[in-house]
């Protein structure tokens, strides 16, 4: 699907960015001030040139936040662009919005969804953060925001609950990525004997 850039990973500016927001405006004043001091420029003319410094300041300051904006968004892209593959929900839940150099994930139906678009929400500090690196069907069928007991999530899901999760789904397909399933885990009767036929050597 394509990739939408979210304002979902924000930058918080640092203290040299918001230094270098300084520049133009400064010299724009300073340059207005040498032109109308040297030349001896009349009123009008100070006037006249004050506005053409002023748009060329705010052209060169758009040019750089543009260019900073696409550094942010490859920087975005080559973090969370994921192809797209299984997991096995061990895999699944080392995706839960904690480590900022790793995608979120989140599973719903047994499908796998890549969600980082959506970090300010279920990010580490996201209000939706209980969704990430877990199995979200439960949760979003009852609209809770708390896991419920074994007990509560083991039991099946009403019609209308059914209802709400098919809707989620919709939602999750058509605004995040969908990398593929959940994968069984790995039984130790699914490995291989060891080489010399005996199941409990190490």
């Amino acid at each position: 699907s394509s990739m939408v850039w979210p304002g979902a990973v924000r930058q918080r500016p640092t203290t040299r960015s918001w230094l270098l927001s300084w520049v133009p405006p400064c010299t724009t004043v300073a340059v207005w001030h040498w032109a109308s001091a040297t030349c001896q420029l009349t009123r009008v003319m100070r006037g006249v040139l004050f506005l053409c410094a002023w748009w060329i300041k705010s052209r060169l300051v758009s040019w750089y936040e543009r260019v900073q904006a696409e550094a942010r968004l490859r920087e975005w892209e080559r973090k969370y662009t994921v192809a797209p593959r299984d997991y096995t929900m061990a895999q699944v839940a080392r995706h839960d919005g904690s480590d900022p150099d790793l995608p979120i994930l989140v599973v719903i139906r047994g499908k796998v969804f890549n969600v980082s678009r959506g970090a300010e929400f279920y990010g580490k500090d996201g209000p939706y953060n209980v969704f990430a690196g877990r199995d979200a069907t439960w949760l979003l069928a009852k609209g809770e925001l708390q896991l419920g007991t074994p007990e509560e999530m083991a039991m099946p899901l009403t019609t209308l609950e059914e209802q709400e999760v098919d809707s989620w789904f919709q939602h999750f397909v058509y605004k995040y990525d969908l990398l593929g399933d959940v994968e069984p885990p790995v039984q130790h009767d699914d490995l291989p004997p060891p080489a010399d036929g005996n199941p409990n050597t190490s």
